[in-house]
């Protein structure tokens, strides 16, 4: 009996943990800007999710470098990253989206991940190979405007 009410226990926390999970990535869905103080580059991300996979912008200074959609189970997908192809690969990693990209032989993972209150989002940049030092880059979530009548 006590076998039974811990397998009931451990099944219930289970799900309110994925439940927390799936909500937390679902945070990750919107467009966002890179906290920049000095307002020289500017670095947009925008993610949306799309049946079973996630659709990718990512843009510079006003210039898209990469568009593409990938599935969220770690298989692997062809994109193009600045007019190079590369291969994707992403998986959920708690509520951290993880994206590893292999352009020629330069491996970098990404860690997406929402902060605070759902209005920021920190990206891990992790150098894989060559390794290099990780950094992490602070966006902020661009608010849809509405056109008013």
């Amino acid at each position: 009996m006590n076998l039974r009410l811990a397998g009931l226990a451990v099944l219930a926390f289970s799900a309110a943990a994925y439940g927390d999970s799936t909500d937390e990535r679902s945070k990750l869905i919107g467009t966002w800007q890179i906290e920049n103080e000095s307002g020289k580059q500017t670095e947009i991300w925008t993610i949306q999710k799309q049946d079973d996979a996630m659709h990718f912008m990512h843009s510079e200074n006003t210039q898209k470098d990469a568009e593409f959609k990938c599935n969220t189970m770690g298989r692997e997908c062809q994109v193009t990253d600045s007019g190079h192809a590369a291969k994707v690969s992403m998986w959920f990693s708690g509520s951290k989206l993880v994206q590893l990209e292999t352009k020629g032989s330069d491996v970098i993972k990404r860690r997406f991940g929402v902060t605070g209150d759902g209005n920021a989002m920190d990206l891990e940049i992790i150098p894989v190979v060559p390794a290099g030092k990780p950094e992490v880059l602070h966006f902020k979530r661009v608010q849809a405007t509405v056109a008013r009548q």
